[in-house]
């Protein structure tokens, strides 16, 4: 399926199957912790790296990432991004979409709402996505709190109607 540049992120059909939030008729993308560390200059704070692989056609259905300052840098593949961060700046319509590539890198700062992302190649993408977050946040929540779709949060938002 050939990626649409001009794609209004808000059109992505997002459905549940199989109990996990996806585009629909894409694979997900896998996330596999890599390191943690604990910096004396960033107290009550990890730093922290998963390793993202995102088959052939995969896509991930728009997210934030738990208050969390990401830099993401590609091993492997192309990806596409998109960003909308409204609070890092209040007017902001986001990015238009961007294709990255091996050695290239991005940065979501916390509060960013990242609409699009998709493997924009024709073989596996892999990039190793670096937190700056809360020790509370993983401690209390733990890593999959860091990644937070926006269909879920709707869905918990509705069944506390």
């Amino acid at each position: 399926m050939p990626l649409d540049m001009n794609m209004r992120w808000q059109d992505q059909e997002v459905v549940k199957k199989d109990g996990q939030w996806t585009v629909a008729g894409r694979p997900n993308a896998s996330v596999a912790p890599v390191f943690q560390q604990s910096p004396s200059n960033i107290p009550d704070h990890y730093y922290l790296g998963l390793k993202v692989t995102a088959p052939v056609n995969a896509a991930t259905p728009p997210h934030t990432h738990g208050g969390g300052a990401i830099v993401a840098t590609m091993t492997k593949g192309k990806m596409l991004n998109q960003m909308v961060c409204p609070d890092h700046d209040p007017d902001s319509q986001g990015t238009g979409p961007k294709i990255y590539s091996v050695g290239e890198s991005w940065y979501e700062p916390p509060g960013c709402h990242h609409v699009r992302s998709e493997n924009a190649g024709d073989e596996e993408a892999e990039f190793i996505a670096v937190f700056v977050v809360s020790k509370a946040k993983v401690d209390n929540e733990g890593l999959q709190s860091l990644v937070v779709i926006d269909s879920e949060v709707e869905e918990r938002n509705q069944s506390k109607v």
